[in-house]
């Protein structure tokens, strides 16, 4: 077993009676052809390998990669991810970001279909028992099945939303996995924004409203996000949106999710060294993600509603 990092969140809900340990990544952004940039997108092989072998040190039910996984869509990018990936011992399922099925950049690109057979139990989107979890992954990448994306916008479908409104009503610990963020993390993004250096931005989710809508009818689940690179715990119209830390830039993270009886951990992982966080902070110094990012976990826990709970 490897150590254990510091507390992101304590969250009273969801709860299990079957204790489950799930893995949480997202926005590795890997980039086989390019250097530097404020993602250090030369490390990003390196930081996925780090992260299996940091992955297979742990036991766990499951790995769920909440988009970005590569970052222009191509086959190279792909094959790179593929290779090491290979190597994880733990079952592995991921939703697509907005930069996993692009038209943008060269390269062959990868389609909607090539992903699902790769990294999802067979279509988009899917349901998965994981442990005592129901995971729910949706795509938010504005690709169809016949044509990538024009765009880094979010959006989901009419049928996506139908169909989890249809699960949230039959599963019993659902978790729901999309990449794109809901509003109240988004107004954290440009509430940072306000008192740093830099103007912050991010594409937006089209129609985040809708899906809040089905979340609030059904029982408001908690809802895994990544895109913006800092880790956040909001409460959004009474949904609970985690959002992640980025596996690429900085932090070089990602979380392990705990859920049990009493409630949801969820614990930072970091893969870098030193000189390896250093690195990837003074890269992005100028970028306001890196710096929310700094400001995030210079706080933490997020949220702790363990704290007044009487139970040892």
């Amino acid at each position: 077993m490897t150590e254990t990092g510091p507390v992101l969140g304590r969250l009273e809900e969801p709860t299990t009676e079957q204790p489950t340990r799930l893995a949480l990544l997202s926005d590795l952004h890997l980039a086989v052809e390019m250097e530097g940039s404020w993602r250090v997108s030369h490390r990003t092989e390196s930081r996925l390998e780090a992260a299996v072998d940091s992955l297979n040190r742990r036991e766990l039910d499951g790995v769920v990669f909440v988009g970005d996984l590569v970052q222009s869509g191509t086959r190279a990018q792909y094959q790179a991810f593929d290779r090491l990936v290979d190597g994880l011992d733990h079952p592995f399922f991921a939703v697509p970001g907005n930069h996993d099925l692009v038209e943008f950049g060269s390269g062959e690109k990868l389609a909607l279909s090539a992903f699902e057979r790769r990294y999802t139990p067979g279509r988009l989107p899917y349901h998965e028992r994981i442990g005592g979890v129901d995971l729910l992954a949706l795509n938010s990448n504005a690709s169809t099945r016949d044509s990538v994306a024009e765009t880094y916008t979010g959006r989901l479908s009419p049928d996506s939303l139908a169909w989890l409104e249809g699960k949230l009503e039959t599963v019993d610990v659902p978790l729901v996995a999309v990449h794109h963020n809901l509003s109240g993390t988004r107004s954290l993004l440009f509430d940072w924004g306000e008192r740093l250096p830099v103007e912050p931005g991010s594409p937006p989710f089209e129609n985040d409203g809708e899906l809040l809508d089905v979340l609030e009818r059904t029982g408001s689940p908690l809802v895994v996000t990544g895109h913006v690179h800092f880790p956040a715990i909001v409460r959004t119209r009474g949904v609970r949106e985690f959002t992640l830390p980025s596996l690429g830039p900085y932090p070089g993270a990602y979380t392990v999710l705990e859920v049990d009886e009493r409630g949801t951990t969820a614990t930072l992982q970091p893969i870098l060294d030193r000189e390896e966080r250093l690195e990837a902070l003074v890269s992005g110094l100028e970028h306001s993600r890196v710096l929310i990012a700094a400001a995030q976990l210079a706080g933490l826990p997020l949220v702790d509603e363990f704290a007044a709970d009487p139970r040892p």
